[in-house]
């Protein structure tokens, strides 16, 4: 069977295989769509021969190559948390009550973690280890890890968040 007749056959079905996996219409119809190009390369190049298997085959290696992109793209919107480390020597009396501010409400958030993500996110934010560093240390997956440092960001954002609106609604009723 050539390409162009599995592509006339399979095409609806493997995009449905794909969409499944990323729950997306438009990734997946972009994600088929370079399955088949990938396949047809292959085909040309007298790489390998064509079967609706290998085509399978590549669209779920791209369908999880972009799982792991949404997911680090998540992690970077969530941010590294630069805003909870503590500013150096010299502070102003004003940046040392913000910094207080923010150490408690960080603290707060770390109350409401599960205990591995408070683990995870102490070894990231105190001991300033890599994901990677993380996870051996850990005995757990980058991606473990990596959705633990999300969750703790998340909590630790909300918090000092919350915790700035309480100090302005204060501060006005003052």
């Amino acid at each position: 069977m050539s390409l162009q007749e599995i592509y006339q056959v399979r095409r609806k079905a493997l995009e449905r295989f794909v969409r499944r996996l990323l729950r997306n219409n438009e990734d997946a119809a972009d994600v088929s769509q370079e399955a088949f190009l990938r396949v047809y390369a292959a085909e040309v190049g007298g790489q390998t021969p064509v079967n609706a298997a290998l085509l399978y085959t590549v669209a779920r290696n791209l369908a999880l190559s972009e799982l792991r992109k949404r997911t680090s793209r998540a992690t970077d919107a969530v941010g590294d948390g630069a805003e909870f480390e503590l500013p150096g020597e010299g502070m102003g009396p004003e940046d040392l009550l913000q910094t207080r501010q923010m150490v408690r409400s960080v603290e707060a958030a770390m109350e409401h973690m599960p205990p591995r993500c408070v683990e995870a996110f102490r070894l990231r934010k105190v001991e300033q280890l890599s994901y990677a560093e993380i996870a051996d240390q850990m005995g757990i997956s980058v991606k473990t890890v990596e959705r633990h440092i999300t969750h703790a960001m998340r909590l630790c954002h909300e918090a000092v968040a919350e915790n700035g609106q309480a100090e302005s609604g204060r501060r006005s009723a003052r």
